[in-house]
């Protein structure tokens, strides 16, 4: 093919591109047009939240089933989602609250569900994301419960028990810590800043070539990266999102033990979410302290055939070496089987149950 069939060839190649994507732009502001219909039917009395993560769990299966590429299914499941968020921003403007400052992996967590479209409130700590979603100032919160190898993250859980919040969706998070320094020698590295549990998250690679380095825990991976910024000798362990916000230097990438890693996230707010067909259910409960008690919350769930895919104890904070029960059940709670097994517990002399919520369950992508 000659220079010049070569041009010619491209040239219709891109105008054919053109067109596709102008077909694309009115094909979705015909979706933005259904779904602004969508946010003004919820408006005409009901109590249907705009956000349903039961619908858009549907939406994403079923795209993602229909997908015979050569667009991985990551990379669409990324199209749709920041579709959707833009639609839900035409229903309702969302308020979404995260751990901050910007760019920490709650942050990023959030940006994967709710897109670009939503306005994000960056809170100090995890306790400030509780208080503004039970207060209604914003919409949802997203927080962390747990990470695949270095287990739960205890003070979300504790926060459930005391705040009248609802869990109504989990996102999944591959997680990629990087070292984050303006010095250029691993030797020059004094101290490391980041989260507590990025710095556990990363402690093989940190003992096999920063063991002659201080490690100190910080509030965010974020904040980390704006400490170490401006002083000498100090890293961060913080996302690749920090060190484009903050313009700073990547030493060594990929320094996380497992790269496999995944946390899981949880997004919070008044409401939990319709049945998806595939979903969660999150409890909380105790017994009195006697021989059996755990084995007597679990057995209506054993008895039919329930799952349980996590379960974490943690003290009450009231009384010395008394314990509260985490768990997630395979189910809905409207689930004729969940709904009796719940209502056992309940039955149970003595006993305490609290259900956090249903949601879709998330798939790893």
């Amino acid at each position: 093919m000659s220079d010049k069939e070569r041009m010619r060839e491209l040239a219709r190649l891109r105008a054919a591109i053109d067109a596709v994507d102008d077909e694309l732009l009115a094909l979705l502001a015909r979706r933005a047009e259904l779904a602004a219909e969508v946010g003004r039917v919820k408006d005409n009395g009901g109590d249907t939240p705009y956000y349903v993560p039961s619908r858009e769990a549907e939406i994403i299966r079923r795209i993602l089933a229909r997908n015979d590429g050569p667009i991985p299914d990551a990379a669409m499941h990324g199209i749709f989602r920041e579709i959707i968020g833009a639609c839900l921003t035409l229903e309702q403007p969302l308020s979404v609250a995260f751990l901050g400052p910007e760019s920490t992996f709650t942050h990023v967590a959030a940006r994967k569900q709710f897109g670009a479209g939503a306005r994000y409130v960056a809170c100090r700590n995890f306790d400030e994301i509780f208080d503004e979603v039970e207060s209604a100032r914003v919409t949802y919160g997203v927080v962390p419960v747990e990470n695949a190898f270095e287990g739960a993250v205890t003070h979300t859980l504790d926060l459930f028990v005391d705040h009248q919040v609802s869990i109504c969706a989990e996102v999944l998070l591959g997680i990629h810590h990087h070292l984050l320094t303006r010095e250029t020698r691993l030797e020059d590295v004094r101290v490391v800043y980041s989260k507590a549990e990025a710095l556990g998250q990363c402690r093989g690679w940190l003992q096999a070539h920063l063991a002659h380095a201080r490690l100190e825990a910080v509030e965010s991976t974020a904040a980390a990266a704006e400490r170490a910024a401006n002083e000498a000798g100090s890293a961060a362990i913080a996302s690749l999102q920090t060190a484009e916000r903050l313009a700073m230097p990547v030493l060594v990438e990929n320094i996380e033990d497992h790269h496999d890693n995944i946390t899981r996230f949880l997004v919070i707010g008044q409401h939990d979410s319709p049945p998806s067909g595939r979903d969660k259910t999150a409890i909380v409960m105790s017994a009195p302290d006697r021989p059996g008690a755990l084995h007597d919350l679990l057995e209506p769930f054993h008895q039919r055939n329930i799952g349980l895919t996590r379960i974490e104890s943690r003290p009450t904070r009231r009384r010395m070496w008394e314990y509260v029960f985490f768990a997630d059940l395979q189910g809905h709670r409207t689930d004729a089987v969940v709904a009796e097994a719940l209502a056992a517990v309940r039955a149970m002399p003595d006993s305490f149950l609290k259900v956090l919520g249903s949601y879709p369950v998330a798939e790893p992508l």
